[in-house]
This record gives C-alpha cells, structure tokens and sequence, in this order.
C-alpha cells in the first residue's frame, strides 16, 4: 500500500474478516485470523519497539459481524440518560442479555431516536485482557465501520448527510450518517444484490439530494441513487485516520465500547489524557516559578550587598575616626537612641523649627497689617529656614512698611528695622512703590511676651 496514514501515539489492532491488521505510525503487518490474542499483543509490543518514539497504546477494531446495532424510539416510560434502564430496553433488540453485552448510543437530534452499538462481552474480554497483560493500553473499542465513517466525516468539507457504502472482498457495509453518528448500519454478503434491495427500501425515508460515498471499489454494478461520489482513500487509510482521531482524543460524541465490563480497571483512564497534560502543565509551572524564585533571590541579594556597601560608606563618611563595624544596623539604632535619651540635657541635639508653623505666624502678622493698618501690600519673594525668615515686599509708601514690620512683631518676631527703596512706575505698577526686603526672627509662643493682640 503507497498512500498510507501515520498514526500518532499508538497504533491500530483491527480484527477483520481475513485475519489481523496492525498498523503503528507508517508500519503496517497483518496475521492470520486464528492468531491467539497474547500473539497479536506480542506482534503489536514489538511493532511499537521498532517505531521511534511510538507509545503502546491501540484502538481495538472489530468487524463488523462481531457487533450489534439498532436505531429506534425509545418508550416514554425510560429516560436517556439512565444507561441502565437502556441497556435492558436493548435486550428486545439484541440477542444478548444485559449483563453479558457492552452497549452505546446516541440520541438523534432530528428525531429522538437512539442510535445503539452493542457487543458480547465474553467474546471480547479475552483479547482485552492480554492486551492489558502484555502493557498495551486500549484507548477506544469500536467497530472498524465506525473508524471509517468518523474519519471520512471528519475530512468532509460538506459536512452533510451521506451514505457510505464499504466494499470489502466478500461482503459490503452500508452506513448512513448524520451529525449526530451512525444513524444507519447494514452488512451485506450479496454485496450488489442485496445493495440495490436496501437503496430501494430507503428510498423513500432518504432525502433525494443525499450523497453516496463509496469506499473500496473504482467501479460497481451497483448503480447507487442520487449523487455518488467515490472515495480517493481506501479503508485501511481511513481506519487508520479514525484511529488516531480516538488516540488524540478527537473521537467526540461517537460511540466508544471502552466501557461496562471491558473498562479499563483505573477509573481515571476517561480523563487520563487531561490528566497527564494537567500534570506537565504543573511540572513546567513549578520549575518556572522555581527558576523565578532563584532569579528574585539572586537580585535581591546583589541589591541587599550593594545597599550594605553603601551604608559602610555613609557611616565610615559620618565617623571617619571609626572602623565600620560588622552589625553596622545596630550601631546606627545605638547611636539613634543615644540622640532621643540627650532631649533635655544641656548637650541636646537642636532640632530644626518647622517652617509651617513660621508660616502661619507669618501670614497672621501680614493679615493684621491690611486690616488693622490698613496696608495694601505685594508679597515678592519669601524663604523661611530654621525659623529665620527673610521676605521682600511692595508697598504704596514707605511707612506702610514700616507698618508691616510693626505687625510682625505683634505675633512674635524679631524683625530688623527696614530700609526701603522707591520702584519706579512700570506697566505692570503704574504709579511709585517701595519694596523692602524683611529679615524677621520667629520666637517660640513660649518666649514672647505678653502682648495685648487682637488676633
């Protein structure tokens, strides 16, 4: 076979009419039918060792004699959703009991009808289970037919319902399908024959603009009704395409018989695929946020040396008569708490006066002189340090300075006696000012004398 499909993450196990058909990546084998399943386990085991990088992971396809379906209403009396309940309705359909089959449906969306896949379980546990043994994990049990259509879907631009018909050597498969799945299943081992009897039993419930895709054969004396359209890729490559749909997770809400009996023994295998991205996700996580932390800790402690060196200097540039010492933080914090226990005494350090508190004495003694003196004045320029404040201002006439300077007095300052000088008239001051320039002392509340001022 040329145009073959590489198959991701596993590979494909199909039991078909003629025997076994292997498939992993590119590698293709096929065994007799009476092969045991431990041999077929073997086989498969060693086509995966001899891929590269390939996983012992398998879709199990089954032919289609092997397999039950139905699609039909189900009784108001029984819920969809209850698996049990349709799992006994489908003993009616079936000839097997509920407890010896593995069963899975779809409910129709168009028409309310479940569409039902079911199998033996006795005749598949075997094969399940040394698979199993041999550490092959089965990702998905389905119907080779089934493989076919979901991936011929999968790939059809039209994404309309069609009929696909499968020709095999002996026999025939017709499937109707529709967005939901399979809706439709029939073998037929009078392949032309038999075809033309069921394209004229359906006819009437099929849509006339239905497609026809015909899989396995270039020509046919089955002359199909309505459009047909034939299939570039044969069966193998489409169940090899279906089967890495089911590998990679991308089977959807297809039936899968991975389930009842032949489950597999670990609950989380349904969710094993999130499970395992979920725990590389936390690996990568981690070891991001651990290079993140060793990165933040390796600056931190550049940063941490280069502000100690900066502190050695400051304190080796405050105490130049001093070795720097090695706990440089505790000897600062003594030297701190040496200054605050020295308040009071003789030796205090003198702290800087606040120049908010000259500011508000200042404008205080300003606004005394407008409404008392009745002053009109320009504040030019002022500059306030340790209580030393140092103001030029404008004035109509010289005695108004003076009476500014009488002002400040009044709240608590020491103020030189001023000498002014006449301002020549100017666009922006049409007629002569003077301006003076105030040096003024502020004196603590505590130090002034008692003066009556009407504040």
């Amino acid at each position: 076979m040329t145009d073959r499909f590489c198959i991701d993450g596993g590979g494909l196990i199909a039991h078909t009419e003629s025997g076994w058909f292997l498939q992993v990546g590119f590698e293709q084998t096929e065994l007799a039918a009476a092969t045991p399943p431990q041999v077929v386990a073997e086989r498969f085991a060693q086509l995966c060792d001899s891929v590269k990088g390939a996983d012992k992971r398998c879709v199990l396809g089954l032919p289609s004699g092997e397999c039950f379906f139905v699609c039909d209403e189900l009784p108001d009396s029984i819920d969809a959703k209850d698996r049990s309940a349709v799992t006994f309705e489908l003993e009616r359909h079936f000839p097997l009991d509920a407890e010896s089959m593995v069963a899975d449906y779809f409910v129709r969306a168009s028409s309310g009808q479940i569409a039902a896949v079911a199998i033996e379980t006795p005749r598949h546990q075997p094969t399940v289970d040394a698979f199993q043994a041999a550490g092959i994990e089965v990702v998905a049990i389905l119907p080779t037919a089934f493989l076919i259509a979901r991936a011929f879907y999968r790939s059809d631009a039209e994404k309309s319902p069609f009929t696909l018909v499968i020709f095999a050597a002996t026999s025939a498969e017709s499937l109707s399908v529709d967005d939901g799945g399979v809706y439709r299943w029939r073998q037929f081992y009078d392949a032309d024959d038999e075809l033309r009897r069921h394209q004229a039993t359906i006819a009437d419930q099929a849509d006339a603009s239905e497609r026809t895709v015909i899989v396995g054969r270039g020509e046919s004396m089955f002359q199909p009704r309505g459009r047909v359209q034939w299939c570039d890729r044969d069966a193998a490559r489409l169940a090899a395409e279906g089967a890495g749909l089911a590998l990679g997770g991308r089977w959807g809400r297809w039936p899968d018989l991975r389930r009842g009996d032949l489950a597999p023994s670990d609950p989380l295998f349904a969710v094993a695929g999130p499970l395992r991205k979920l725990a590389w996700a936390a690996t990568c996580c981690f070891l991001i946020l651990s290079i993140a932390a060793w990165y933040r800790g390796n600056r931190l402690a550049a940063e941490s040396e280069s502000v100690r060196q900066q502190q050695r200097a400051v304190f080796a540039e405050a105490y130049p008569g001093r070795r720097v010492p090695v706990m440089l933080m505790r000897t600062v914090r003594g030297e701190h708490s040496k200054t605050l226990g020295s308040r009071g005494r003789g030796d205090a350090i003198k702290l800087p006066v606040p120049a908010t508190r000259v500011l508000r004495d200042l404008y205080r003694g300003l606004e005394h002189a407008q409404r008392v003196g009745g002053v009109r004045l320009r504040l030019m320029d002022l500059k306030i340090v340790d209580g030393v404040c140092s103001l030029t201002v404008r004035a109509v006439d010289a005695v108004q300075i003076g009476t500014i300077a009488k002002s400040l007095e009044t709240f608590g300052f020491d103020v030189t006696p001023p000498a002014a000088e006449q301002i020549d008239p100017s666009k922006n001051e049409p007629i002569p000012t003077y301006q003076s320039t105030l040096s003024a002392v502020w004196n603590p509340p505590a130090n002034r004398a008692e003066e009556g001022v009407d504040s």
